[in-house]
């Protein structure tokens, strides 16, 4: 796994699916956001690249045992009209570690892990207050648990 400090400069906006469930049953609902999200992709305007998810986790995601979100969503340039039922969110520009995660997407939770340790190895802690999110694309197989699946991870951190 390969782990970097990146800092995003623009306002990104996203369009998608709200999926919402504890912990123990997010995935069976992630898993139907996203079926939704691509079957009405050709309700969202300005999709910036269809090939192209997005994952989205609010800060409340960690360790949270209540009802958690998930956004299943696609970018938007420029955001002009929210379909029936589907929410937006603006990222605005920071620090992210960004992680190159290959491997089953069952395992994901390992280079959360991995990233923890390295954040913390190199200076750095979550920024609590901003979103996590895991961009997924062509390369990533999200219909089974293929070892060859690549997930870009994005965490927001700050300097200690």
């Amino acid at each position: 796994m390969k782990v970097e400090i990146i800092e995003t400069k623009d306002i990104t906006t996203y369009v998608g699916i709200r999926a919402t469930a504890y912990i123990s049953m997010l995935g069976e609902n992630i898993n139907k956001g996203f079926l939704e999200l691509t079957r009405r992709r050709e309700e969202i305007p300005n999709v910036k690249n269809p090939n192209v998810t997005f994952g989205i986790t609010p800060p409340n995601y960690k360790k949270n045992q209540g009802l958690v979100d998930f956004y299943c969503c696609y970018e938007v340039e420029p955001f002009s009209k929210l379909p029936n039922e589907m929410v937006h969110i603006h990222l605005l520009p920071r620090t992210y570690s960004l992680t190159h995660y290959v491997g089953p997407i069952s395992q994901t939770e390992t280079a959360y892990e991995y990233t923890s340790r390295w954040i913390h190895k190199n200076g750095y802690t979550y920024d609590d207050m901003a979103y996590y999110f895991e961009k997924y694309d062509e390369k990533t197989i999200i219909e089974n648990d293929n070892e060859k699946n690549e997930i870009k991870i994005y965490c927001p951190v700050k300097k200690i």
